[in-house]
């Protein structure tokens, strides 16, 4: 596996806290289904995990945190992209 396939999060120079395979399917974190290239996606901004938008939103609708991290969460905080995050 190349180096571009993989991205570190790092929460300071020492300390790994995660690591993201590019190369697996991406699935929703609230139905657990892959996500599909033309899926109208969304990420938390604090733990980056994917999840489709509509079902997120209706998500933070019902229980106003994210469904991986529990970091309490509004829908004008979701990302669209995590393109330049890292």
């Amino acid at each position: 596996m190349s180096k571009t396939d993989r991205t570190r999060f790092v929460i300071s120079n020492v300390k790994v806290i995660g690591e993201w395979d590019w190369t697996k399917p991406q699935k929703c974190m609230v139905c657990i289904l892959e996500i599909k290239e033309n899926d109208d996606v969304v990420y938390c901004p604090y733990c980056y995990h994917p999840a489709h938008r509509e079902h997120l939103l209706e998500w933070l609708h019902v229980k106003g945190k994210c469904p991986h991290c529990q970091h309490p969460l509004r829908e004008e905080e979701l990302l669209t992209s995590l393109e330049g995050m890292f």
